[in-house]
């Protein structure tokens, strides 16, 4: 299981009877990754005490779409379509600080986000959800009597969240679009259903979606997945034994390059169910990807 936040058991609060050094509301935990597996909590930074986060706000997903005019036909054709960046807004409030260790704070805080490369950030509120951001601006909005709020503001470098784990290990929270039942992704029988959580389809092809679909057992002659529900499948030419991995568009014969014995198909995933139909192939088939949603 992935940790993403602090394991402290005296984390920040709202204040309470007798109490003067707390905010007046429960702060929002944020965390930090690189990659999205080793996380890095604001409270466990010493230099940043007495700095909350209050809210945050996401911008809707927000589409942009490419047209074509073909020949004499009427209007235009779709040729492709994206989600664009999108800004996430921050409000943090500076609590019980002089104006030096204000100064002082403010320094830490953009030391904690500004970095030249994009990271990765999750929000305890949200918990089950990440945004690959830069942060772009840092700016005061509020001053009072016992502090003052700045207003973050990160881009989505992507426009969508992305699920903290994925298909084998993923964080379960609400608007994940699960049913009662959590789905399985590891199957031993020649037909089965993959479900996809995401908004949108997984495609490894065009749109670079990370996506493994692994084969622990043998085959003994051609070998063949397909995906009925896209009508999208690919062969594996000849008997093996051990482990095949479809590693995104690239395959694997235990751990070696085998595109060359393959018909070179792509397999890519639906929203909802995805009905798959195995043959020749005797063993267990893992499918490990991240769900991807609009929010």
């Amino acid at each position: 299981m992935i940790t993403v936040f602090s394991k402290r058991k005296d984390k920040p609060h709202a204040y309470g009877f007798n109490e003067t050094n707390m905010p007046p509301f429960t702060p929002i935990e944020i965390s930090i990754s690189p990659d999205g597996s080793k996380w890095v909590s604001m409270f466990d930074q010493p230099d940043l005490e007495k700095i909350y986060v209050h809210s945050h706000d996401v911008a809707n997903a927000t589409l942009t779409d490419t047209y074509q005019k073909i020949g004499i036909n009427d209007g235009q054709s779709l040729i492709s379509s994206s989600y664009e960046q999108r800004d996430i807004k921050m409000s943090v409030l500076f609590w019980g600080m002089n104006a030096n260790d204000m100064k002082l704070a403010y320094d830490a805080l953009q030391r904690f986000f500004i970095s030249r490369e994009a990271y990765w950030i999750c929000f305890s509120d949200w918990p089950q959800r990440m945004y690959y951001v830069k942060a772009k601006q840092i700016t005061p909005s509020y001053v009072g009597d016992r502090g003052y709020y700045c207003d973050v503001t990160f881009t989505d470098q992507i426009g969508l969240s992305r699920s903290v784990g994925t298909t084998t290990d993923f964080v379960v929270g609400f608007g994940n679009n699960q049913p009662v039942d959590r789905p399985n992704y590891v199957f031993s029988t020649s037909k089965f259903t993959v479900v996809n959580m995401s908004d949108v389809l997984v495609d490894p092809e065009k749109r670079g979606h990370s996506f493994k679909m692994t084969l622990k057992g043998s085959s003994s002659s051609d070998m063949t997945i397909t995906n009925s529900t896209t009508n999208l499948s690919i062969t594996r030419k000849g008997g093996w034994s051990g482990e095949w991995c479809l590693n995104g568009t690239n395959p694997e014969l235990n751990g070696q390059p085998d595109g060359i014995n393959t018909d070179h198909g792509i397999i890519t995933l639906q929203k909802g169910n995805n009905d798959f139909i195995v043959t020749g192939f005797s063993g267990t088939i893992t499918f490990d990807f991240p769900l991807w949603w609009l929010s």
